[in-house]
C-alpha cells in the first residue's frame, strides 16, 4: 500500500461521519487498479466492497492527467443498481504523479423526492404562475444529469452475457462466479441495470454459470423491480 494514500483513511472516516450515511468515502490506491478501493465508507451508497477495481471514469482521467489539474466536483456517476449520483474527486499526488484518488459520492435520490413532495406542496396552495417554468428547467437540467451519468454505467452490448457476469462479480469484489446466497440479489440487480437480461438466453445462461436454476432467478428479478418500484414487499 502506498504510504502517502494510506495518510488519507482517518481523513475518510472522519468524512464520512461529518456527511452522514447518504455520503459515501472511497479511497483509492493506484499501485493495484485492480483492487485499488482501499477504504470505502458507507458502501451502500453505490453497491460496492472495498478490493474493487478502479472505476472507468477513474481510469479515464488517470489516462488524461492534463485535464485534472486540480480536484473535480459536481459530476454524476452511478450506483451498482443504476441510481445516480452527485460525485467528485481529489487526486492525490507525489510530486507530479498520481498515486491515488479520495472521492466522495453523493445520493442525490433523497432530495429529488423532497423536491417533488414540496412542489406538489406547493402546487396545491399556489397553482399557475412561474412554478411551471421553474419545473420545466429542473426537467431539462435532471434528463441531462441522468444522460450523462447513464454513460458511466457498464454496457453488456457486444460482450458475451458471461463476460457481462463476470465483470459484474468483479465490480462487486468476488474472485470468479462464486457469489453468496445472501450477496445473489446485489448481483442480478447490477446485471438488470445493465440491460444483461434483455439478452436472448440471458437468464438460462447466467442460471447455468452461477449453479442456480432460472426460476431462481426470476424471483429474484421480480423481487428487485418490486423494491425499484414501490410496488410493495417481495416474495
Amino acid at each position: 500500500m502506498n504510504q502517502t494514500v494510506s495518510r488519507y483513511i482517518p481523513l475518510c472516516v472522519f468524512l464520512g461521519d461529518m456527511f452522514g450515511a447518504q455520503t459515501e468515502i472511497a479511497l483509492h490506491d493506484l499501485e493495484d487498479p485492480s483492487h485499488s478501493l482501499i477504504k470505502l465508507v458507507h458502501p451502500y451508497v453505490s453497491g460496492r466492497r472495498e478490493g474493487a477495481p478502479l472505476s472507468d471514469y477513474l481510469t479515464e482521467l488517470l489516462e488524461h492527467p492534463e485535464e485534472l489539474e486540480g480536484h473535480r466536483t459536481g459530476f454524476p456517476t452511478k450506483s451498482l443498481d443504476g441510481r445516480t449520483l452527485y460525485s467528485g474527486v481529489y487526486p492525490i499526488r507525489e510530486d507530479d504523479r498520481i498515486v491515488g484518488f479520495l472521492s466522495i459520492n453523493r445520493d442525490i435520490a433523497a432530495f429529488r423526492t423532497l423536491e417533488d413532495a414540496l412542489h406538489g406542496l406547493i402546487e396545491s396552495y399556489i397553482p399557475g404562475g412561474a412554478d411551471g417554468q421553474r419545473q420545466q428547467r429542473l426537467g431539462a437540467v435532471r434528463d441531462q444529469f441522468d444522460s450523462v451519468a447513464s454513460e458511466r454505467t457498464m454496457s453488456a452490448s457486444g460482450d458475451s452475457v458471461e463476460a457481462a457476469l463476470k465483470d459484474a462479480c468483479r465490480l462487486l469484489g468476488f474472485e470468479g462466479t462464486k457469489i453468496p446466497a445472501d450477496e445473489r440479489l446485489r448481483l442480478l440487480s447490477v446485471l438488470d441495470s445493465q440491460g444483461v437480461f434483455r439478452i436472448k438466453g440471458a437468464v438460462g445462461e447466467i442460471a447455468c454459470l452461477l449453479g442456480i436454476s432460472e426460476p431462481t432467478i426470476y424471483r429474484g428479478l421480480r423481487s428487485i423491480r418490486r423494491s425499484r418500484t414501490g410496488e410493495g414487499p417481495s416474495e
